[in-house]
């Protein structure tokens, strides 16, 4: 305990002088940006004396952390040395992996902000953002660099390591939708490369288009910081962490996939009715109608997410159809979500028909929405079909990955069923107390619509889940359980029906057995390794 004291002040002290050092880095790096152009149009060079409390702020601060900071560090190296397993401790895991991370965090897209900005011929008020994330990135740096120096930590300082890894990997997942997606850097760059900068013309009296190359350099930048992130994600040998992540990964890639799908069928749509859609409506900053961008988006991410997926075969961790069949669930579970939601609309449309509201009329957006959505995830239906179909034939084999798909959409239809149903007698019961809310029709109609497509789901997949026995813990491929299977051994094994076996087989005979019941699917991946090891124990 006390050790662990101590090592836990070395490098709180340590971690906190370089965050010290590293703050009067970037103060200086700020004063002398000012000196570039970075500063901008509005921002005046610094004056002399400015100049000079900089730089002496900066040799004080150095001064002070590198004796202090150097002191720290020659005492954290002596505590590696006399013992070496300290190297792999959760304390200096902790201040380590926390440190990179939230430098990491930081870093990245404020330097993908700032280089995005030199994009604009009008860019100020830049010089910040160029400090603050060089100085993230130099800490990020040094102390990832001390990181390495030592072997793959164990125990919970693996932990600590997959928190940051996992967990920066999220952030910088969110930032790359923001680059791609929310800031219109996508569109600008098709729209000065292909188009001249017409549609930032439209909204921009100046008619100064961006600079495509700064443009690329930013997305370069936040997308390989991602990549490089998901590549290190992939060394982790924790398949349940990697299916957790990567699985929303690629939900969330497949959505983004749709979405772009969903805004060109929106497209085709208004064409085919005659509407005129402009190019700025596709390309301008406003786009409404932009699916270039989540396209492009949602194809980056699928392939790094299953790319980051499949290396979980080379290392063994997980069989082929199994994983395959979890990532075909995953993307089954997005459409079936998209085709729902669809329907849904379809309905709420169809109500509104029925029981019209304050004259409000369906206008056509809102079928051609409808109708591109349930286009999009019009695909769900077969991807259900063969879920089902390799269940029947695998059997126990993919029976996880077709649990999880039938209670998602359980789940799902429950949910929508709840709150429809709530909202319904919610606006009822008020309006019939005389306290109606505002455009309470409205609200029941969609309430009812989510009611009817939630009582659906639960219809279609709660039969499934029971005739499946979806819901005991055990997971049997078909309707009758498997006869019980006895592997006996050399000193007695106990059958599924809890009566004890006499011995009758070698230990190498019942590694055969239990190899063999396996195969035949008579018996469970993991309750195969649990008589494995019981016969390696019996055997010592």
């Amino acid at each position: 305990m006390a050790r662990s004291l101590y090592r836990f002040y070395l490098y709180a002290v340590a971690t906190a002088l370089l965050i010290f050092a590293i703050t009067a880095f970037g103060s200086l790096l700020s004063t002398g940006l000012a000196f570039t152009p970075l500063r901008g149009t509005y921002q005046s060079i610094p004056a002399q004396a400015q100049f000079v409390q900089a730089v002496s702020y900066a040799c004080v601060a150095f001064l002070i952390a590198g004796l202090l900071g150097g002191l720290h560090y020659w005492l954290i190296c002596r505590d590696l040395r006399q013992e070496p397993q300290a190297a792999h401790s959760a304390i200096r895991s902790f201040f380590l992996n926390t440190t990179e991370g939230i430098s990491v965090a930081f870093g990245v897209p404020l330097l993908g902000a700032a280089l995005s900005s030199l994009a604009s011929t009008y860019y100020s008020g830049v010089i910040f953002i160029w400090s603050s994330a060089l100085s993230f990135l130099l800490l990020a740096c040094l102390v990832h660099l001390e990181r390495r120096r030592t072997g793959e930590p164990t125990g919970l300082a693996l932990v600590f390591q997959r928190i940051h890894i996992f967990g920066v990997q999220l952030v910088l997942l969110f930032t790359v939708t923001a680059f791609f997606v929310f800031v219109p850097a996508i569109r600008e760059v098709i729209d000065t490369l292909f188009f001249g900068g017409a549609a930032q013309c439209d909204m921009n009296s100046s008619c100064n288009p961006a600079n495509p190359f700064w443009l690329l350099i930013s997305l370069l930048w936040v997308a390989g910081s991602w990549i490089f992130y998901s590549w290190m994600a992939r060394q982790d040998r924790s398949m349940a962490t990697r299916l957790i992540f990567h699985g929303l990964g690629l939900a969330y890639g497949v959505a983004f996939l749709l979405r772009g799908c969903f805004l060109a069928i929106v497209v085709l749509l208004h064409l085919g009715y005659r509407d005129t859609v402009h190019l700025a409506q596709i390309l301008g900053y406003q786009g409404t109608y932009d699916f270039f961008s989540p396209l492009v988006l949602g194809v980056l991410l699928i392939g790094i997410y299953v790319w980051s997926l499949n290396s979980s075969i080379r290392q063994e961790l997980t069989r082929l159809e199994v994983l395959r069949l979890t990532m075909l669930a995953i993307v089954g579970a997005v459409l079936a979500g998209a085709f729902w939601w669809g329907l849904g609309r379809l309905l709420f449309n169809e109500l509104e028909i029925v029981f019209p509201t304050n004259g409000v009329l369906v206008d056509h957006q809102a079928w051609f929405e409808s109708w591109a959505l349930v286009l999009c995830g019009a695909c769900y239906v077969l991807v259900d079909w063969y879920v089902r179909r390799v269940y029947k034939r695998d059997g126990e084999l993919v029976a996880g990955p077709r649990r999880g798909y039938v209670l998602t959409l359980l789940g799902a239809g429950v949910l929508a069923g709840a709150i429809g149903l709530a909202v319904v007698l919610y606006t009822g019961v008020t309006t019939l107390l005389g306290s109606a809310v505002s455009n309470w029709q409205l609200a029941a109609q969609g309430g009812l619509s989510a009611f009817l497509v939630g009582g659906v789901l639960v219809g279609i997949y709660l039969p499934t889940a029971l005739r499946e026995h979806l819901f005991k813990g055990s997971e049997v491929p078909h309707e009758e359980k498997p006869s019980s299977v006895v592997v006996q051994q050399p000193t007695g094994v106990v059958s599924e029906e809890g009566h004890e076996e006499q011995p009758a087989l070698s230990q190498d005979a019942a590694i055969e057995a239990i190899l063999d019941a396996l195969l035949a699917n008579n018996l469970s991946r993991d309750q195969a390794a649990a008589r494995l090891h019981e016969l390696i124990h019996v055997g010592k």
